[in-house]
């Protein structure tokens, strides 16, 4: 079934709870009615939505959660205040190569990114994975492939609903024969290298022990599509290695310090659109500073756990997320359930 959060007919459990939290902040109806970042509600329904909330029996309660979400907003406001004197903030750094020790304490404890450009060398990848090595090795290897992404709204929240199972060669002769592209995608839901392209695998390598090798499936995943790919901006529970095996992705990268993104997602993913954002909806995107890296082949990007990211694909791609590192690794929001510690 497809989420089309963004073409509603009516209030739904979502805008429901968008509204409500809103009110509870203590936003204007008017405040509120600007900022509602859902498509097809009308401002009738929204006000009627917003008096039962007056008149809600859970009305203090709301408020209350509402207090304690405001108090976690000025504390990560104050976080980013004092961040912002350190330069080492304000862009990417990069390293030809870390030892364990080094990526731990300079970049894994302290969840800032970094782009490694020097230990994938050995990587057979880089030279092995071209369209002939694919078609020739697994062009009948069936594949899942998101499709009509173009056509659907919150394409990634329903790549499941949208995948198709494709001949791996059928899908390469696409992919080669088109310069850009968003309609078609093998992303990592596809779980390829943990199935039928697990072949591959050995083609990788793991950065000195940094990440663990026997940890495959559903924990490194293969991307691969035209130039014109576009990931939305979203963030993930778990710390990531994305690696570049083939052409260029532009990668814009925002501190999860700035919870105002929270406000206007559903599940992992903004409703801002990164390279045209409506800045009459969210005037505080204007504000946010954004850390932009173009990642080549050879290059690995580390994006710290819940860190909001958006990818473009500047050229036909080949890349490789990882989330199997040899140091803790969350990987959920179990975090939030009530009563987890």
């Amino acid at each position: 079934m497809l989420l089309t959060r963004m073409s509603l007919s009516g209030i739904d459990v979502t805008v429901r709870a968008w509204l409500a939290e809103a009110w509870g902040r203590g936003l204007a109806p008017t405040d509120i009615w600007k900022a509602l970042p859902f498509r097809g509600v009308t401002r009738r329904e929204v006000e009627k939505e917003l008096r039962a909330l007056d008149k809600s029996p859970h009305a203090d309660v709301l408020a209350t959660l509402a207090f304690r979400l405001n108090r976690v907003d000025w504390q990560q406001r104050m976080r980013r205040s004092f961040s912002a004197l350190d330069s080492r903030t304000r862009s990417i750094p990069r390293r030809r190569r870390v030892t364990q020790r080094e990526f731990l304490e300079h970049h894994y404890a302290p969840q800032r990114p970094v782009l490694i450009n020097g230990m994938m060398k050995e990587w057979k990848a880089l030279k092995k994975w071209t369209p002939a090595f694919f078609s020739r090795e697994f062009a009948d290897v069936p594949v899942q492939v998101a499709s009509s992404r173009d056509d659907t709204p919150f394409y990634d929240l329903n790549v499941h609903a949208i995948s198709r199972q494709v001949r791996f060669g059928d899908y390469v002769e696409w992919v080669e024969g088109t310069k850009k592209s968003n309609a078609h995608y093998l992303v990592a839901n596809n779980n390829g290298l943990g199935g039928p392209l697990r072949a591959l695998v050995k083609d990788i390598g793991f950065f000195g022990g940094l990440m663990n090798p026997r940890l495959i499936d559903g924990f490194v995943y293969l991307w691969y599509g035209p130039g014109g790919t576009v990931t939305p901006l979203h963030h993930d529970t778990a710390n990531i290695l994305f690696c570049q095996v083939r052409g260029k992705k532009r990668v814009t990268l925002i501190d999860p310090a700035w919870t105002e993104l929270v406000r206007d997602c559903v599940s992992f993913y903004s409703f801002v659109d990164v390279e045209k954002p409506d800045l009459k909806r969210f005037p505080y995107f204007a504000r946010i500073p954004k850390l932009t890296v173009t990642v080549g082949p050879g290059d690995a990007l580390f994006i710290p756990c819940g860190w909001w990211h958006f990818v473009r694909g500047l050229s036909t791609s080949v890349s490789i997320s990882m989330t199997n590192f040899t140091l803790p690794n969350p990987g959920s929001y179990d975090d939030l359930a009530p009563g987890a510690e």
